[in-house]
């Protein structure tokens, strides 16, 4: 049985989302479902009893709170209710035949994506990023619009780099970064590295294996 596609989030990323499936998936009934959320964690999931997994796949979309650890967790909450996870990719983006895509990417309108690469699961890749060759890009990523990275570059889990950033050839950018200034990176970027011009204080990291503050 050929299933429909819900486009579920609890914030205004759903709507981004939400037409980039209409985009990507002509082929699927579309609908959009508003998670309302407190404290960020907090998911009133019960919106979710109309679509039955048995009927329904879904595309879960959230924004990069928390370092994208509160997409982590709605994940996590919308698996356990047996959803089967779905990529989006615009067919106005270009990805290499090559590229390894983990499930329910978002890649925008625009991104280039080259040969021999890795796109997580759960990543999400704005309008007009350009990704080089052989580039991994772990799991709970965010790049957001106009990111250049350089081929062979490493982005470990949940990092967010922020618009118009660039990444030079072969560098390595641990997991939990939030690189929030728009500049070049080079060289080895260490693990939870924070970088913002709008928090006076560092996210908080929380997820199934870590708990810390970040400094």
């Amino acid at each position: 049985m050929n299933k429909s596609l819900l486009i579920a989030g609890p914030d205004s990323t759903l709507r981004s989302a939400y037409a980039l499936a209409l985009e990507a998936c002509p082929q699927y009934r579309i609908e959009q479902l508003f998670i309302p959320s407190t404290d960020y964690y907090l998911f009133d999931l019960s919106g979710f009893g109309a679509f039955p997994p048995s009927e329904w796949d879904i595309c879960i979309a959230v924004n990069e709170f928390y370092i994208n650890d509160v997409r982590r967790a709605f994940h996590e909450a919308t698996e356990k209710l047996g959803y089967r996870s779905v990529s989006l990719i615009s067919p106005r983006a270009t990805v290499d035949q090559s590229v390894t895509i983990g499930e329910n990417a978002l890649v925008f309108a625009g991104a280039f994506v080259g040969a021999g690469g890795t796109i997580g699961h759960h990543a999400v890749l704005r309008p007009n990023v350009f990704v080089g060759e052989e580039v991994n890009i772990g799991n709970y990523v965010t790049l957001e619009a106009n990111v250049s990275i350089r081929e062979l570059v490493r982005i470990g889990d949940f990092t967010t780099i922020c618009a118009n950033s660039s990444v030079l050839r072969a560098t390595s950018i641990g997991a939990h970064c939030y690189l929030n200034l728009a500049r070049q990176y080079m060289g080895v970027i260490p693990d939870s590295t924070f970088y913002s011009p709008m928090f006076e204080n560092p996210v908080r990291v929380i997820n199934s294996f870590l708990e810390e503050e970040t400094s």
